[in-house]
């Protein structure tokens, strides 16, 4: 089963139990059924990742070493900035415009 790189979000039947499964743009989806595969990319909402998937004669329907990239990339801003989210702030309460209550 081909690997696509989603480039618009999308639900993925993978013809198990799950039915539809939501994608973002950007992840790397494995286990898709080649006719499905084949239908997301015709719609311009997936690539595939090997060239050897794309059943197109010029691979017209295969992601770029730079989309790749871009798509790693991306997924590590959104790991960090998660990560960044969920950590408490450590100046959290101490604000320069707090009231002393002094006069």
């Amino acid at each position: 089963m081909p690997k696509v790189l989603i480039t618009e979000s999308c639900l993925i039947n993978r013809g198990d139990d799950r039915g539809g499964v939501h994608c973002e743009v950007g992840e790397i989806v494995e286990g898709v059924p080649k006719d499905i595969a084949f239908e997301l990319a015709r719609m311009g909402r997936a690539l595939f990742v090997d060239s050897n998937d794309d059943p197109t004669k010029g691979n017209t329907l295969t992601a770029s070493k730079e989309m790749l990239k871009a798509a790693d990339d991306m997924r590590r801003a959104r790991a960090k900035a998660a990560k960044e989210a969920s950590a408490p702030a450590a100046d959290a309460g101490q604000g320069g415009n707090s009231e002393s209550g002094q006069a």
